[in-house]
C-alpha cells in the first residue's frame, strides 16, 4: 500500500468526497425533530435527500467495482510473485480482503469526519438556498454517522469478498503475466461500419425518447440510459479508430511527436472503451445535476406567478403596511368591500363587475401564462383562491355574491380586502416578508393566518414553498454533481495510471535518442487530453439533450446554461491537470534528461 499509494489517493479521494456527501444527505434526511419543526414543505425535502443518498450509493456501487478492478490489475504481479515464491492462496485471500477492508476503514472515517466539517455550513447554505433560518440542524448527527459506516462498509466487504474469490482463483502463472497482455485484436472494417451505425442509432433512439418523454412515461429514463450506454460503447468502439488511423496518415502526424501519441492510443484503444463509456454517462450525470440543479433556483420565480393572479391579499391594511406597499413594485392592485355573517361571506356584484378580478390561464406549458378576468359566474363556482387571502376565522365560511342593494342591507361591519401583484418577487421578497409578518388593522398578521390555515397567501406564499422545495434540489443536485465528477475522473485517472508503469520504458527510450524533455510532456499532455475531451465531448451532447426532460418542471432548462458548463469544466480541466503532472513523474525521468 505504501509502494502504490499515488493509486491509493486516487481512490480515496473520490470515496471521501462520495461518503462525506452521502453522510451530509443523512443529516438532513434522518433528523426528523429539524424537518418537522421548519414546516411541512422542509419536512418534504427529507425525501428529497432520501433520493439523493440512494442515487449516490447506486453510482459509487459502480464505481467501486472499477476501482477494484483496476487495483487487482495493478497488484496481480505482485500476489503471482508471492505465490510463486510459495505464499499460499488463502494467505493472498487474506491480503486482498485486508487491504479492500483497510481502505474501505480509512475512506469512511475520513469521510464522515469532511463531512462533519461541511455540514457546519450547511445551515448557511440552507437559509440562502431554502429561504429559512433552521432550527435544530445539527453538523454532528448519530443517525447519520451510523448510516454512512454501515452503507459504505457494507460495500466494501462485498467488494473484498468478490476480489478475494477473483484472486484466489487464478493462477500464480496468469497473474505473473498480466502486466504483459496488451490490447490488440483489432475488428475488420465491416464490424467497425456496424458497430458505428449500430451505436449511431441506439443515441438517436436515447435522445428521441428524451425529447418526448411521453412516449415510453415512465420508462422514458431507463430506457434512454440503457440506450445511451451501449450507443456510447459501440461508438466509442468503432470510430475512433478509424479516426486514430485517419490522423497517422495526414500532415498533423508528421509534427513532433503526434505519431508516437496516435501510436499509444491505438496500442489500447480498445481496453480503453468501457471506460470512456462509464465517464461520458458520469460526465452527463455530473453536468446535468449541477444544471438542473441551478435552474430549478432560475424557475421559482415563474412558478410562482403561475400560482396565483396576486402576489398577497390583506384585509384591512394597517398605516404600516400601507408604508410598506408603497415601497412595493407594483404591477397591479384592486380593493373589495366584504362584510361576514356567521356562516358566509358577501362580495359587492357591481363591484366585481367594475373591478373584475383575475385569474391564471395556462398556455402550452406551466410557465407560458397570462392573467385574465374572471368571470363572476367562475368566481362562484371556484372561491379557493379568495378564501386563501382571508383571515382564519372565515374558513369555514361560505363565499356568496350580492347585489348592490343586498350587500348594503346586511347589517355587519364592512371589511376592505386589498389585492396586490409585484412586478418581480425576488426583487421585493425582504419588503413582503416584513409586510406578511407585520399586523393588520384587525391585530392579526399574515404569516400567522397561513401557520393556523396551513395554506398560501397569494403567489408569495407558494414562492416561499417553492423556494424551499426547489432550494433542496438545488442544494441535491449539486453536491450530486460533485461527487459524480470526482468519482468519474477518478475513474478515468485509475485507467491511464494503470497504463502508465508499462510506458515508462517507452518514453525512456524516446529520452535516450534526444527527444526533449519539453517534447515528451507534449506528447503526455496531448494523449490524456485526448482521453479526458472525448467522454466529455459526448457527455456534453448527453446532457444537451437530456436538459429536455426536466421542459415540464423548468421554465427554461438551458437559461444560463454557460455558467454550470463553465464551473464544471474548470474543475475537470483541474482534475486532467492533476492527471498529467503524476503521470509526467512517472515516466519522465527528473534528473539525466536535457531540455
Amino acid at each position: 500500500m505504501k509502494n502504490r499509494w499515488k493509486d491509493y489517493s486516487i481512490l480515496l479521494s473520490g470515496l471521501i468526497i462520495s461518503s462525506a456527501i452521502f453522510y451530509l444527505f443523512e443529516t438532513l434526511a434522518t433528523n426528523s425533530k429539524f424537518l418537522h419543526t421548519n414546516g411541512k414543505v422542509v419536512s418534504f425535502t427529507g425525501y428529497i435527500f432520501n433520493f439523493g443518498s440512494i442515487l449516490l450509493m447506486l453510482i459509487t456501487f459502480v464505481y467501486l467495482n472499477y476501482a477494484n478492478s483496476f487495483l487487482l490489475n495493478m497488484r496481480k504481479h505482485d500476489y503471482g510473485l508471492f505465490m510463486m515464491l510459495g505464499a499460499k492462496k488463502g494467505k493472498i485471500g487474506q491480503l486482498v480482503w485486508l487491504e479492500t477492508i483497510l481502505i474501505g476503514i480509512l475512506s469512511t472515517i475520513v469521510g464522515i469526519a469532511v463531512g462533519i466539517l461541511a455540514s457546519s455550513f450547511v445551515p448557511r447554505l440552507l437559509t440562502k438556498l431554502l429561504g429559512i433560518t433552521p432550527k435544530y440542524y445539527e453538523p454532528f448527527w448519530s443517525k447519520a454517522i451510523l448510516w454512512t459506516g454501515f452503507w459504505y462498509l457494507g460495500l466494501f466487504v462485498l467488494g473484498a469478498v468478490f476480489n478475494t474469490i477473483v484472486m484466489v482463483r487464478k493462477p500464480a502463472l496468469k497473474l505473473l503475466k498480466s502486466e504483459q497482455t496488451v490490447s490488440k485484436n483489432f475488428m475488420p472494417w465491416y464490424l467497425q461500419l456496424l458497430q458505428a451505425f449500430v451505436g449511431i442509432l441506439l443515441l438517436i433512439a436515447g435522445y428521441w425518447l428524451i425529447s418526448d418523454s411521453t412516449i415510453l412515461k415512465q420508462k422514458t429514463i431507463p430506457a434512454a440510459l440503457i440506450t445511451l450506454s451501449l450507443g456510447s460503447y459501440f461508438l466509442f468502439n468503432a470510430s475512433i479508430i478509424v479516426i486514430i488511423d485517419f490522423l497517422r496518415k495526414s500532415h498533423l502526424a508528421k509534427r513532433g511527436l503526434n505519431t508516437f501519441t496516435l501510436g499509444q492510443l491505438k496500442y489500447r484503444i480498445y481496453d480503453y472503451t468501457r471506460i470512456l463509456t462509464v465517464v461520458s454517462m458520469l460526465f452527463a450525470l455530473a453536468l446535468g445535476a449541477i444544471t438542473t440543479g441551478i435552474g430549478f433556483r432560475n424557475s421559482i420565480e415563474n412558478a410562482a406567478h403561475a400560482q396565483s393572479a396576486y402576489t398577497m391579499g390583506i384585509v384591512e391594511p394597517s398605516s404600516q403596511q400601507k408604508r410598506l406597499i408603497g415601497r412595493l413594485n407594483i404591477e397591479k392592485q384592486s380593493t373589495y368591500k366584504l362584510k361576514a355573517t356567521e356562516n358566509a361571506i358577501y362580495f359587492d356584484k357591481q363591484q366585481l363587475k367594475n373591478t373584475p378580478l383575475q385569474m391564471v390561464k395556462f398556455g402550452n406549458s406551466l410557465y407560458n401564462i397570462k392573467y385574465v378576468n374572471q368571470k363572476i359566474s367562475v368566481f362562484e363556482k371556484s372561491s379557493y383562491e379568495m378564501m386563501s387571502f382571508l383571515p382564519t376565522d372565515y374558513s369555514r365560511h361560505h363565499l356568496k355574491i350580492a347585489d348592490k342593494n343586498v350587500f348594503k342591507g346586511i347589517n355587519t361591519k364592512t371589511e376592505t380586502l386589498f389585492l396586490f401583484r409585484v412586478k418581480n418577487i425576488t426583487n421585493d421578497y425582504g419588503l413582503l416578508q416584513k409586510l406578511e409578518n407585520t399586523k393588520n388593522e384587525n391585530g392579526v398578521a399574515i404569516a400567522e393566518q397561513m401557520t393556523a390555515n396551513a395554506s398560501v397567501n397569494g403567489s408569495f406564499g407558494s414562492f416561499k414553498q417553492l423556494k424551499t422545495i426547489f432550494g433542496g434540489l438545488e442544494f441535491m443536485g449539486i453536491f450530486l454533481g460533485i461527487a459524480f465528477l470526482a468519482m468519474l475522473a477518478s475513474c478515468l485517472m485509475f485507467k491511464i495510471l494503470s497504463g502508465a508503469f508499462t510506458d515508462v520504458r517507452r518514453y525512456q527510450l524516446l529520452a535516450k535518442l534526444g527527444v526533449r524533455k519539453r517534447n515528451l510532456k507534449w506528447a503526455i499532455r496531448k494523449e490524456i487530453g485526448i482521453l479526458f475531451v472525448l467522454p466529455g465531448a459526448l457527455g456534453v451532447v448527453h446532457v444537451l439533450f437530456g436538459l429536455k426532460l426536466f421542459k415540464v418542471l423548468l421554465n427554461n432548462p438551458y437559461h444560463a446554461i454557460w455558467v454550470p458548463f463553465t464551473i464544471f469544466g474548470l474543475l475537470y480541466f483541474g482534475y486532467y491537470t492533476v492527471m498529467v503532472l503524476m503521470y509526467e513523474r512517472i515516466v519522465i525521468k527528473k534528473k539525466g534528461q536535457s531540455d
